[in-house]
This record gives C-alpha cells, structure tokens and sequence, in this order.
C-alpha cells in the first residue's frame, strides 16, 4: 500500500472515533500549551529586558577606578585627567569620550511640618542636570514630566529636585502631593519642582535629576573632593569593534598613565549585564519547561493505551489485510500514523490555546509575551516525536499479528 493510502486509510480510521481522539488529546494540549506559554513568557521577559537595558547606549561602556585600599580617600587621587581622554580617543575602534555624568546617591527625608509623612525616607540615587549644557531651558513642560516642571533658567542658583514618580509614592503615597515640598539629601535640602511620570523599564526604580551646579555646591561645602575631578568616564566604541579588546586597550593606557596609582580600572559593559540577565531567564524558562513537559509525557501514555485498545479492537481487520497481501511494515506505518496524527492535531491545537492564554496573561504583565517560529516549530516537533515514540510499540504489535490467529480470535 502506497504511503497516500496509508495516510488516507489513518485519516479515516481517526475520524471513525472523533470522540476517543479528542480525550486522547487533552493530554497533548496541555502539555504543549503550557510549554509554549512558559517559553513565550521566557521570550517576552528577554526581549524586555533587551530593550530595557540596550534601548540606548549599547555601545557603550564606562570605566572606573577601583583603589586597592576601599579606606583611601580618593579624593586625593585623580584617577582620569584631560590627557587621558586625548589619548583614549586615539585608540582604534573608539567613537567618543565622555566624563560620566555624576551623582548623588542617600536617603531622602520629607522636611516639613505636616507629621503625616515625618519619618518618610527613599532611596534617592540623583543623576546630574548640566544646566550649562548646550540644551536651552524651557518652561514648557516636557513630556515627561508627570507633575510640576523641569528645570528653567535661574535654577542653577537654588538647590532644586525632578524626583521619580516611584519616589514621589514612597514619600508622599499620592506624586500630585510632591510639588512644592522639600526633602533633605545627604544633608543638602532640595525643593522638589517636579515629578517624572512612571518608568516603563521593567528593572527601574525610575530616575530622580539634580543640577550639576547643586552638586558642585556640596562638593565645595563638604570639601570632600575636587571640584574638576573626574570620576569615571563613558567610551563608545564603534560598531564592529570587540568590546573586550577594546576595553583591553583603554585599561593599559590608563594603567601606563597612572602608574603611581594603588587600585585597578575597571570597565562595565552594560551589554554583559543584558547577556547575564537572559542567561539566567533562559535557565530558568528551560527548567519550568522541563517541569510542564511531564504533562506531555503522561499524554503520550494516553496516546500509548488507546492504540492499543485500537489495535485490539482491530484485530479482524489486521487479519484480512494481512491475508490479502498487506505486509507488516504497511501495517505498523498505519497505526504509527494514526499515533502522530492524534498528537500532531493536539500539538497544534495546544500551541494555538498556548498563545492565547501568553496574550491575556501578556494583559496583566509589564511585558509582552512573544510566541516566535521556533517556538512554534519546537512544539510541532515535539507532538511528532511524542506521537512516535509512544505510537512505535502498538504499531509494532500490530504489524506482528498472525493472520490466521487475528481473524478468528
């Protein structure tokens, strides 16, 4: 018999037992939509944190100084200096330098009479405003501010705070309540003017802004460092260049520079960060795949006794076609088939049940669950393998029937 034939005479078969099939697959569905549901969370949550960590600056690198002595007081070091950035720039493979934009880092306190909110304190880690940059103020209110305003001309006189919307919460529960109070910095008290609207990045905690000039305040008040020392650098490299050769290069002109210094330079790639990050979210998605994959086994136990009950209720007609010319191997090929279609449907109604729970899971997620080709192909894959695996052994006992015992038993 041809293999059209023993396609067709399955099909047929199948479709004689609509009910029995569909049970036998419930099995198969489940297994394979909650394995595709796993990996499309597994996908969404990488590609989020792709996007929340390389979206800009994925060229980028920056590069500390780490003394060896963490007592020492590096403000008596300087670790970069103008000439180093000369010379970075002249490296291969190197786009621009820049001085990191610097920060002030403690805990926020709420400073002023209202004893709701006393005792109130976040976690402030506020990036530098230039306000001698080459971007003009502008009272118009950016897009991104959620509450008040953003910086305007005259500010840099005053010691004033855009804080995070995830700030404003903790200290105020409500970030309309923000605008106008004052909190105190590291000892430094700051009016905040403004609120940023809510961070859509899924490992932020938002930012809070400050101007430079209230940092230099500070510095000069506290006598703690220099006020032109620089601190760490930021270096894009061009694309096509390797990151760690590059970054080899920079650290031994450094080093050969600064000589004299106790402590090593050290360059953070953000991208490695990204490439740990999925690493440890594709371990994780194997594993719980791993786990949801048990159900496919039990299905395909499922799909196992009910051939057999098949081929048991099949006996007669193995018989006759034996007796007429039918030789083993068409015999086991037919219920093989049967065995992969019954799971290859299943597969395919799992993976469609799949996506469609991944979205409206997706609806209650801060990312978007992504069923990709390859996921699509894998679970295909795997109801084919499934249904072979666990259809061989009744397709065998099948194709092993005496003709003579079959008939009359």
């Amino acid at each position: 018999m041809s293999i059209k034939n023993l396609i067709k005479s399955s099909l047929l078969s199948l479709r004689a037992n609509k009910l029995r099939v569909f049970l036998t697959m419930i099995g198969i569905i489940i297994g394979i939509s909650s394995v595709v549901v796993v990996l499309a969370m597994g996908d969404g949550l990488k590609a989020k944190v792709s996007k929340a960590t390389g979206k800009t600056n994925a060229n980028k690198v920056k590069v500390v100084f780490r003394p060896e002595n963490f007592e020492a007081d590096i403000s008596s070091m300087e670790p970069f200096l103008d000439s180093d950035i000369y010379e970075i720039k002249q490296i291969e493979g190197i786009d621009k330098v820049e001085i990191s934009k610097e920060e002030l880092s403690g805990f926020g306190d709420v400073v002023y009479s209202d004893t709701n909110f006393l005792g109130k304190k976040a976690t402030i880690s506020a990036t530098a405003y230039d306000d001698k940059s080459s971007n003009p103020f502008s009272s118009e209110k950016p897009k991104n501010v959620l509450e008040g305003r953003y910086f305007e001309k005259g500010d840099e006189k005053n010691d004033v705070i855009v804080i995070s919307y995830e700030n404003a919460k903790t200290l105020f529960e409500d970030p309309k309540f923000a605008v106008g109070k004052v909190i105190s910095l590291n000892g430094t008290v700051f009016e905040i003017i403004g609120v940023l609207e809510k961070s859509d990045s899924l490992f932020s905690f938002g930012e809070d802004l400050i101007q430079k000039s209230s940092i230099d305040r500070i510095k000069n008040l506290e006598n703690k460092s220099k006020k032109n020392q620089i601190k760490s650098l930021d270096i894009f490299i061009e694309p096509g260049y390797d990151f760690d050769s590059v970054s080899k290069s920079v650290k031994e002109s450094l080093n050969k520079n600064h000589s004299d210094l106790d402590g090593t330079y050290e360059v953070v790639n953000p991208g490695s960060t990204t490439e740990a990050f999925t690493k440890i979210i594709s371990s994780i998605t194997m594993f719980i795949t791993f786990i949801t994959a048990i159900s496919l086994f039990v299905g395909g136990i499922g799909v196992m006794n009910i051939m057999y009950v098949s081929v048991t209720e099949r006996k007669r007609e193995i018989g006759i076609r034996r007796a007429i010319g039918a030789t083993p191997n068409s015999i086991m090929l037919q219920f093989l088939f049967e065995a992969i279609f019954v799971t290859l449907l299943g597969g395919l109604l799992g993976i469609l049940i799949g996506f469609l729970l991944s979205q409206l899971a997706g609806m209650f997620m801060p990312f978007k669950p992504v069923v990709t080709i390859k996921t699509f192909l894998g679970a295909s894959s795997t109801s084919i393998i499934v249904g072979i695996i666990f259809g061989i052994i009744p397709a065998y006992k099948a194709s092993r029937l005496d003709p003579i015992k079959a008939i009359y038993n």
